[in-house]
């Protein structure tokens, strides 16, 4: 799932006057017009005729370099320690090489401690940096993947990370490229390494309705949450 690229783009666009358009892949089966420009895989990016890249990075080092204005970089090294472990810690407790939470928690609680010492809406700055495009997404699956696959909950005592998320959500560059509930936890749940779903459950998720989490907690909330501005 290539969210932050998605974001990246959607961000930068929508900074200047100029605009893009999305198409979703099925890559087993793929139109005509992705196998004529000779890919094979998304995320890619064609910019007019000529231009067409196929790689995450290269898409990312493209925008960067045509949009520079204004810079999205981090360039926080606190922000980005706060961050460093939290998707291994979640990736080891999903594929069960954890089978206690524990140190997930602990990440979650790092970044909440971050938040809460930091005058900034998102992780370096009061706009949504590269850092953001790759936390907010990985958060969001941590909430809906977890909860789904192995009972796991967000602890709502932590309101600065629940503040954050508030402003994610609330970002139409987020929302605009967020997956729904269903294809997140059907993403992991078909993955080798990672819990299964029994197929009553399986065939409950194509039937629903397609939801999007994107409200917060009661308990979370309760006045509690730090709005950073």
């Amino acid at each position: 799932m290539h969210i932050h690229t998605y974001i990246h783009a959607y961000t930068y666009t929508h900074t200047h006057t100029h605009t893009f358009s999305v198409k979703t892949v099925n890559e087993a089966k793929p139109p005509a017009e992705f196998r004529e420009a000779g890919l094979r895989h998304a995320p890619a990016l064609q910019h007019g005729n000529d231009l067409i890249l196929s790689h995450q990075d290269e898409i990312i080092d493209y925008i960067d370099r045509k949009f520079p204005i204004p810079s999205l970089k981090c360039e926080c090294s606190a922000a980005s320690d706060a961050t460093a472990n939290l998707f291994r810690s979640f990736a080891f407790y999903i594929k069960e090489v954890n089978t206690d939470p524990k140190a997930l928690d602990m990440e979650l609680i790092r970044l909440d401690r971050y938040f809460n010492d930091i005058n900034t809406s998102f992780l370096a700055a009061n706009h949504l940096t590269h850092l953001d495009f790759y936390i907010l997404p990985k958060l969001h699956t941590i909430r809906i993947a977890l909860s789904a696959l192995k009972g796991y909950e967000i602890p709502t005592s932590l309101y600065n990370l629940w503040g954050y998320m508030k402003r994610g959500y609330a970002m139409e560059s987020f929302r605009k490229s967020c997956p729904s509930d269903q294809e997140i936890i059907l993403y992991w749940a078909e993955r080798p390494d990672t819990p299964n779903l029994t197929s009553q459950k399986r065939s409950q998720l194509y039937r629903q309705k397609t939801t999007y989490s994107w409200d917060i907690p009661t308990d979370a909330q309760n006045g509690k949450i730090k709005e950073n501005s």
